[in-house]
């Protein structure tokens, strides 16, 4: 009897080994299905509120909201595409700028040697990471593919989820298919609910810095709101990526205008801490700061940038399904 026990323990070992090999070959096929799947389970929650509220029915709405996305995009990029690209542009210079300041500042206090940007420094450090960072940036091809590709899967599952539910469901035995059935519901009001409050978050962020910094008279508002709003799609670390730039151009104008950026962001960053977050948290799941950031930092390290983004949701799931499958299911203890 033990030795059959050592042996299925040895198999459950190999099978594990053996799946999380292939989850790491094909890590961004993988990473790609799964962000389709969280922008759907958002779409389907949207859409489904919707009918909920309004005489539309849940396809009409769906229609609506895609329709809606898509003339958003192309009207922004229509309008302002081209000075969007500038603005980034001039950010960027603006960092470097920034970074040399600095870099005088602390060689004449005698806390930094002189150092030319051939032989390395801060300003050249960071003029370096700006050239790489334009350079990934024009060269986007794979990108632009992995996105195409993310929007017809996304629109796929959002049409029909049922179809793809009903399939996973099938590939679990009948007597468990309740439990699966369970968690599945659990797994996508954790999502539905984390992906609205992060829609919030950008919205918060974006239009606040926006607004705040074409109050100020700062000319990259524009593009210093778009990369904030984006960046605030990553819990914790992209709000703290965000910063750098917009406190930068900040203190680039004036000194009184950095120390008034910097205030003001501080402020729109507890704000949203504060307020979005907590609400987020009773409706989805309360995400462990350091679990999610050592989360962060691993996948990240693994699969890249594709693995920063999809790290919160990647955790969310991994923490309800331990405390459907796991907690509730096989210890009986109900999580309240």
């Amino acid at each position: 009897m033990s030795s059959e026990r050592r042996s299925i323990r040895t198999d459950s070992i190999l099978l594990t080994a053996g799946l999380l090999l292939i989850a790491y070959f094909l890590g961004e096929v993988l990473l790609l299905v799964f962000a389709a799947v969280v922008l759907a389970v958002g779409l389907d929650g949207l859409s489904s509120t919707i009918a909920r509220r309004t005489p539309l029915s849940r396809g009409w709405a769906l229609l609506v909201i895609s329709i809606s996305i898509f003339s958003f995009i192309i009207a922004v990029a229509s309008l302002s595409a081209g000075r969007l690209v500038m603005q980034l542009q001039d950010v960027s210079e603006a960092v470097i700028e920034f970074a040399e300041q600095g870099h005088d500042w602390l060689t004449g206090l005698g806390v930094m040697q002189e150092e030319d940007d051939e032989n390395g420094g801060l300003a050249s450090a960071v003029r370096d990471m700006s050239g790489q960072a334009l350079t990934w940036g024009m060269t986007a091809l794979g990108a632009i593919t992995s996105f195409v590709i993310l929007v017809v899967l996304t629109g796929f599952i959002a049409v029909n989820p049922a179809l793809y539910r009903g399939g996973a469901l099938r590939l679990v035995p009948p007597a468990k298919r309740g439990i699966a059935e369970d968690t599945l519901s659990a797994l996508a009001h954790a999502l539905r609910w984390w992906f609205l409050g992060q829609l919030v978050s950008m919205a918060l962020l974006g239009v606040s810095v926006g607004l705040g910094l074409f109050v100020l008279g700062i000319e990259l508002w524009l593009g210093l709101a778009v990369l904030t709003a984006l960046l605030t799609f990553i819990p914790f670390i992209g709000p703290l990526i965000a910063a750098v730039p917009v406190i930068a151009v900040g203190f680039a104008a004036g000194m009184q205008t950095g120390l008034i950026v910097l205030a003001g962001y501080l402020v729109i960053q507890n704000l949203e801490g504060s307020v979005v977050n907590p609400l987020i948290q009773q409706r989805a799941v309360n995400l462990a700061p350091a679990l999610l950031i050592a989360v962060q930092v691993l996948l990240s390290l693994v699969f890249g940038v594709m693995g920063l983004i999809l790290a919160a949701p990647l955790t969310i799931v991994g923490m309800v399904a331990v405390q459907k499958l796991w907690v509730e299911h096989t210890l009986g203890e109900r999580i309240t």
